[in-house]
C-alpha cells in the first residue's frame, strides 16, 4: 500500500494596512534583517490566531514586505479555494480588531485588499421594504404642502 499525499488548492489575497504613527526604517526593506523578522513575527503572531477564529476556510499569513509612509504592512493570506471571503469580509475583520491591538498600529481607512481599498466595517445598506417606506412617506408629505 503506497500513500497519496494530494496538496490544498489555496488561493492567496494580499492584504496591507497603515500603521500610522511608526517609524520606518530602512532595515524594514530587507527580510533577512533582525527588524523585518521581528515585526514580521509580531505581526503574523497577532492576526494569525484573528483569521483563523473567523475563518475555518484560512490557512495562513505571512508578511512580505514593508513601506515608508509611517509604516505600510503588506502580507499575503492563503485561504482553502473552496471557500474563499470576500475582500470586505477579510478587511473587516482586521478593521473591528483594530482597536483591540496594541502591540502595532492598524489605520482602518487605510487597508487593502488586492490593491483595492476595503471598507473599514461601515455599512451603507438598506432594505427594500425601507427604501419603499421612505418613498411613499416623502410623497405624502410633499401632497401635503
Amino acid at each position: 500500500m503506497t500513500a497519496t499525499t494530494i496538496a490544498e488548492a489555496v488561493i492567496i489575497r494580499q492584504l496591507t494596512f497603515r500603521s500610522a504613527g511608526e517609524t520606518f526604517t530602512t532595515d524594514l526593506q530587507n527580510r533577512s534583517s533582525a527588524a523585518f523578522k521581528a515585526r514580521a513575527s509580531l505581526i503574523e503572531t497577532t492576526l494569525n490566531p484573528i483569521y483563523q477564529r473567523q475563518f475555518s476556510s484560512f490557512r495562513s499569513l505571512t508578511v512580505i514586505l514593508f513601506s515608508n509612509g509611517s509604516i505600510f504592512n503588506t502580507m499575503n493570506l492563503k485561504f482553502a479555494s473552496t471557500s474563499v471571503p470576500s475582500g470586505t469580509q477579510i478587511g473587516n475583520i482586521l478593521a473591528d480588531a483594530a482597536s483591540s491591538i496594541t502591540a502595532f498600529n492598524i489605520e482602518p481607512a487605510s487597508i487593502f485588499l488586492d490593491g483595492a481599498q476595503v471598507s473599514n466595517g461601515v455599512s451603507h445598506k438598506m432594505s427594500l421594504i425601507t427604501a419603499s417606506f421612505l418613498v411613499l412617506l416623502s410623497w405624502l408629505l410633499s401632497s401635503f404642502q
